[in-house]
């Protein structure tokens, strides 16, 4: 008896937490008018703010009855030069979705580091909360090129695996890796928290969960292709010891650090395989096909909570845009060094053994066996 009180009095605590509105959206904004709407609030619209704050809500209306008067009567204070910039500060929000789709990272080339380096892969699908348009037969062939062309090499990266000092430069790698993907993921997840937590969405005044929704929904996505690849391909390390092409060029570093933690330049030879049975053809089309359409939805839904939300000077959006592209700087600049040390570790065919092709991924002659 004592335990079904429990639960009925921890469910009905839900129940209430679930109910409640949000009454903290306007306690801080932006620097840029938060001195402005706080001295609204304050002498001009202080009995809506107050029935605001009580959470006075009036069953009849709903949760809007609480936010929409406070909208209301903050924007009747503003001048209209403000209401000017107010919109146009939302135009350059809503574009957020479509300037990050230019310069980020797309999901093939995220779970490509993601097969070799899983942690460092949501890391940056998490910093990263940009992601390309792109069809389901694009990521087939995305990969296709990846693996018979491989990455651009000016970068020179490839030198540092049989470098005299490449257990050094092994450790800074992957330590400024670490670092500047961790920033990104911080810098987004804290905007995350303060358009969510401290602002307001004029399609959903009474929530607070539409920014952190559309960030969560990249890095689900980036996960799905990750998935996406562990189905269709497998990595098979080489032991290029037993074999006459042997050189100090594919020698890996001899080191007691997890691959994990390794940058890929200096890991054992790789060799890609194509899984070719149905079951992997199935949920590879099936994830790819949900993947496109995610991509699209996310891009939707970003621009819809982006674009809505209020009380922003276009300085402080100028600032949102540019701390969303640094993130995606960053990490975008990350995988490009991750892809380039994969090609420079993918073992080179021999006469006994071709590359395995992957531009056919709907006709297969025969099994690999796993």
């Amino acid at each position: 008896m004592k335990l079904l009180t429990a639960g009925l009095a921890c469910l009905s605590g839900l129940l209430c937490v679930v109910q409640a509105s949000p009454t903290h959206q306007f306690d801080h904004f932006f620097p840029g008018w938060n001195n402005l709407v706080q001295n609204i609030l304050r002498e001009n619209c202080s009995e809506p703010y107050a029935e605001y704050l009580a959470d006075n809500l009036n069953l009849t209306l709903g949760f809007q009855s609480l936010v929409n008067p406070v909208i209301d009567c903050i924007l009747e204070e503003f001048p209209e030069f403000r209401k000017a910039e107010l919109a146009t500060g939302a135009l350059v929000l809503g574009l957020i979705p479509t300037i990050l789709q230019s310069i980020g990272s797309s999901t093939v080339e995220t779970a490509l580091v993601g097969l070799r380096r899983p942690v460092l892969g949501f890391l940056i699908s998490a910093g990263s909360p940009a992601v390309s348009m792109m069809k389901t037969n694009d990521f087939a062939r995305a990969v296709t090129e990846f693996v018979e062309g491989g990455e651009p090499t000016e970068l020179g990266i490839e030198s540092l695996r049989w470098s005299a000092g490449r257990a050094t430069w092994a450790v800074l790698i992957a330590i400024l890796e670490y670092v500047i993907v961790g920033g990104a993921v911080a810098n987004v997840l804290h905007l995350a928290w303060e358009l969510g937590y401290h602002a307001v969405a004029i399609f959903a005044p009474n929530t607070i969960f539409g920014v952190p929704l559309w960030t969560l929904g990249a890095a689900l996505i980036h996960v799905a292709g990750c998935a996406a690849l562990w189905v269709r391909i497998r990595i098979r390390t080489v032991d290029a010891r037993s074999g006459p092409g042997y050189t100090v060029s594919t020698k890996p570093l001899n080191t007691w650090v997890p691959a994990q933690f390794l940058p890929a330049v200096f890991q054992p030879p790789i060799v890609f395989e194509l899984r070719r049975d149905r079951s992997s053809s199935f949920w590879f089309y099936s994830l790819t096909w949900a993947i496109s359409i995610g991509i699209l939805a996310q891009v939707a839904f970003g621009t819809l909570v982006l674009s809505g939300l209020l009380f922003f000077s276009l300085a402080d959006c100028l600032i949102i845009v540019g701390r969303y592209t640094v993130s995606a700087v960053a990490c975008r600049a990350v995988v490009r060094l991750e892809l380039a040390g994969m090609t420079a570790a993918l073992a080179k065919p021999t006469s006994n053994e071709a590359a395995v092709p992957l531009t056919d991924w709907k006709v297969q002659p025969q099994d690999i066996s796993d």
